[in-house]
């Protein structure tokens, strides 16, 4: 053989070895399907926490699928995937939706990872928020972002109307009568007061049942328990909305016209805090405030979205958990934060002065979620097959009470019978 077919030849078997040895480094490589909701909030978001996290762990690569627009859709997706073998990695579910997969055998128990990891208060978890990922007492998903409903003022608005954005009125029929004050003293066309009554999840109807010391289930029991006091009063509420002249708008066309100038208080999800601040730019007044509580027992469920792992493959879920771990930890909330108006469920991100603290400090309006912790509770999920179908059952009722088609006396007996003929015979 000759000096240059010699250097050929180790030239060659060294480009095999190497070639070899990529190889095994691509096959080791997890490419993780991951699924989220809402695209409008979290695009930039999620893309963002992807690269950092990649940039750290180069062996595990995110793919996203498409975003779905809510947490219902995204759950239709999940269901179908578990039929079809091809449910994502990671996904990104409502909070209220964790009973809806784990009674299906979806979803991995993230316990023995977060012991590993010293416990959840070593990681930074608020103990009350981590709770939200729960069920029978596993944990099967960690915060990632947390909302509250809250009150978004233009205080330009209250004050023409005489009156004081630091001090609204407490109740609801106050708060209406306060919002027709602000119609009438406005030069041209607005809405006083808009309850976004059409939250995913009938979201905003549950918050008026338990800042009412109610509950959409009974504790304990998987039976209804909005056919009480508490539901009636819910009921009422809304009636009430619909016969004050209330239009009917979709959310994201309620959304624009509070930061167009032309609502003047808007019950909302803290979700959208970060955007409406910047979609206003400083051209009136904005504020936010605590949601009214309605008895001193009153909770407010905490809506939004926890982490879960689905993968069943053992090397998947331990590089999924990386990643969801990354996402609900310091330096994925401070970005989640930064991005969105949700509350991170991390205190180390929240505490710390580089990372969150400056910020709050700086940005008062995305404050009022976190004073709202200690009356957080549950987003209720309804058990059974039909889970769904009776977020959608209950949302007809509920539109048909702002619209002022229907009254409360009669709503509540159709809305007992049509969420009982749906709900578990265990659960009638």
């Amino acid at each position: 053989m000759s000096l240059q077919a010699s250097v050929c030849s180790r030239i060659l078997s060294g480009a095999i070895i190497l070639s070899g040895i990529t190889a095994a480094h691509a096959d080791d490589k997890i490419t993780l399907d991951v699924l989220y909701t809402t695209p409008g909030t979290f695009n930039s978001l999620q893309k963002e926490l992807a690269k950092r996290f990649t940039e750290t762990h180069p062996d595990i690569e995110i793919k996203f699928r498409n975003p779905v627009k809510g947490y219902e859709e995204a759950a239709q997706e999940i269901l179908r995937g578990q039929i079809t073998h091809s449910m994502p990695d990671v996904a990104f579910n409502g909070i209220n939706q964790i009973g809806l997969f784990v009674d299906r055998g979806i979803g991995a128990p993230l316990d023995t990872y977060i012991k590993k990891e010293g416990g959840l208060d070593k990681l930074g978890y608020y103990p009350t928020l981590a709770k939200l990922g729960t069920w029978k007492g596993k944990q099967y998903g960690l915060p990632f972002a947390v909302s509250t409903p809250v009150l978004y003022v233009n205080t330009d608005l209250v004050k023409a109307a005489g009156g004081n954005p630091d001090r609204l009125p407490g109740t609801w029929p106050d708060l209406i009568k306060l919002g027709k004050a602000i119609e009438s003293h406005s030069k041209s066309p607005v809405t006083g007061l808009y309850y976004q009554w059409e939250q995913t999840g009938n979201w905003l109807f549950q918050t008026l049942i338990t800042s009412k010391g109610g509950h959409m289930l009974q504790p304990d029991s998987c039976k209804i328990g909005f056919n009480s006091d508490a539901g009636k009063w819910a009921l009422q509420t809304l009636e009430s909305f619909g016969k004050s002249g209330m239009p009917n708008l979709a959310l994201g066309q309620a959304r624009q016209s509070f930061v167009s100038g032309t609502i003047g208080i808007m019950a909302d999800s803290t979700s959208y805090v970060a955007a409406a601040e910047k979609q206003i730019n400083g051209t009136f007044g904005f504020k936010t405030m605590p949601f009214p509580l309605a008895a001193a027992q009153g909770r407010l469920p905490a809506g939004g979205n926890v982490a879960m792992v689905l993968s069943t493959d053992t090397k998947r879920q331990a590089a999924a958990w990386e990643y969801v771990k990354f996402v609900t930890g310091p330096e994925g909330q401070t970005a989640m934060a930064n991005l969105t108006g949700y509350m991170p469920g991390n205190k180390i991100a929240v505490e710390k002065a580089d990372l969150l603290g400056n910020f709050y400090a700086s940005h008062p309006n995305h404050t009022t979620s976190l004073k709202q912790v200690p009356v957080l509770g549950e987003w209720a999920s309804f058990p059974g097959e039909n889970s769904l179908k009776i977020i959608e059952v209950i949302k007809d009722h509920t539109e048909a009470l702002v619209t002022a088609r229907d009254n409360a006396a009669d709503t509540m007996s159709k809305l007992v019978q049509d969420v009982n003929a749906l709900m578990p015979a265990e659960c009638r």
